[in-house]
């Protein structure tokens, strides 16, 4: 792709100056590092550390403790984060087999696309951490040969669809807790009007622009958010994640997680 050097990490050093994380392979888009990292269970904890570039970083399979802004998070598959650059943080109780994607953005770039931070663009992490796999994809995979696709991918991530400056409304919070809590339920549009309290003409016109998708694929997303922990963890078939999942058979969530994710499952869990 591209032969942009591999992005530099500061203060990441353990005992005997060795990183904690053993990077697999580097692809570059754009100036910045794609790099899946596997993590080692046999140092319990890394130093308090900060990183040159900023950073997002999606938990695939594994999981650890993390002490981050000033809080402790206990991470599994799925999640989903952004350490500013400079941000002091540091890892720990690391399982067997953790890996993650990271990607670390080159000095400048949130700059230029008008962000500082991205913590507003991860308010829709629903769609950032699916962007990212997608990125991730097109630049493993060898019959993508042209550095374009990758770029749109990286420019959808910094410009999320559906992003809107300043007030949003309380119903569109409300219907998107909703949605989160009862990812399950089939809810009809009269229904989730009354819910949230705003006329169903209100939901029709504005669901797209707030939540960069229509209804239905907002729903399939939520579903395969569900069954990225499960497919981390390993212990369940296809089958049965795509029941637990809320899918009618296999098929159905083989298609479905290959829509969004570029993977189909059983590619996800080789990664």
């Amino acid at each position: 792709m591209n032969s942009c050097k591999t992005p530099k990490f500061n203060n990441m050093k353990q005992s005997g100056d060795t990183f904690l994380g053993r990077v697999r392979s580097v692809k570059m888009v754009d100036g910045c590092g794609v790099m899946p990292t596997l993590y080692s269970a046999d140092k319990e904890l890394e130093e308090w550390h900060s990183h040159e570039q900023a950073s997002i970083s999606l938990l695939v399979r594994g999981g650890h403790d993390e002490y981050l802004y000033g809080k402790y998070h206990k991470r599994q598959p799925g999640d989903l984060k952004f350490i500013p650059a400079g941000e002091v943080h540091r890892c720990d109780r690391y399982q067997p087999g953790t890996l993650k994607i990271n990607l670390s953005f080159r000095p400048g770039i949130l700059a230029e696309h008008a962000e500082d931070r991205l913590d507003s663009l991860l308010s829709t992490k629903l769609n950032s951490k699916f962007l990212l796999l997608q990125l991730y994809h097109a630049l493993e995979d060898p019959a993508v040969e042209t550095q374009a696709s990758a770029q749109l991918l990286l420019t959808a991530l910094l410009h999320p669809e559906g992003k809107r400056e300043g007030y949003t409304p309380a119903w569109v919070m409300q219907l998107k807790e909703l949605l989160q809590d009862e990812w399950s339920a089939c809810y009809d549009l009269g229904e989730l009007s009354q819910k949230v309290g705003v006329h169903p003409v209100t939901i029709s016109r504005y669901f797209p622009v707030y939540f960069s998708t229509t209804l239905g694929e907002y729903m399939c997303k939520l579903k395969i958010e569900r069954a990225l922990p499960l497919l981390g963890d390993g212990k369940l078939s296809l089958t049965d994640i795509a029941y637990q999942c809320g899918f009618a058979d296999h098929a159905h969530f083989t298609r479905t997680f290959k829509a969004v994710t570029g993977y189909l499952p059983k590619q996800f869990r080789k990664i």
